[in-house]
């Protein structure tokens, strides 16, 4: 189990999401000016932005050697994929919730909705386009969001939810969606349909 999970990348998982964690803490409300298309001018904040890393890193874990053969020659290998990512998102669930709890940060709580919901997203796309793709997706999300996500009024989109704010409940809510259903796609899946930036041996 120890090799499986050095294999999966897990210790640089670890690594990268206890620096987003404390970089976003440091960086409190800093932000990054983005070009609007529409409404106000685009802002993204640090820590919507730092939940890339670690869903990047895991993804990038997980699709280490042949997935297909792996899951022959594992047993429980889709499983124990799975029971990764949740391990993932409940780490950052209750690391965020600590962190808000105790130093009043609610930078944490938007860095832990991104970076599921980025590991969603990442998880959805991967079966159609390869994790490649999938991690091109990821990296443009927060762009898209922070130019285009913006209402005339102020305030985000309902569909631009690594913007909202860190106590909206539909943003959490899109963010655990995709979640379970990158995780359905997971199971389901284990090799994308095609691969265009996939390794030739």
């Amino acid at each position: 189990m120890t090799w499986w999970l050095k294999t999966k990348g897990v210790p640089a998982v670890l690594v990268a999401s206890l620096v987003a964690l404390l970089a976003a803490v440091l960086a409190r409300d800093s932000a990054i000016p983005v070009p609007s298309i529409v409404g106000t001018a685009g802002r993204l904040l640090v820590a919507q932005v730092l939940g890339m890393l670690p869903a990047v890193l895991l993804l990038h874990g997980m699709e280490r050697g042949d997935a297909s053969a792996e899951y022959v020659a594992v047993r429980g290998a889709g499983r124990r994929n799975i029971v990764l990512c949740l391990a993932f998102a409940a780490f950052w669930v209750l690391s965020a919730v600590l962190v808000h709890l105790v130093l009043d940060r609610p930078e944490a709580l938007e860095l832990a909705r991104n970076s599921v919901g980025f590991l969603g997203t990442a998880l959805v796309v991967r079966p159609l386009l390869g994790a490649g793709i999938a991690s091109v997706c990821v990296a443009a999300l927060p762009l898209v969001c922070a130019a285009a996500g913006h209402r005339p009024g102020g305030g985000a989109q309902p569909w631009a939810w690594p913007i909202h704010e860190a106590t909206s409940y539909w943003g959490a809510a899109e963010a655990a969606a995709l979640f379970l259903l990158g995780c359905v796609l997971l199971h389901l899946r284990p090799r994308p349909f095609v691969n265009p930036l996939a390794r030739v041996a």
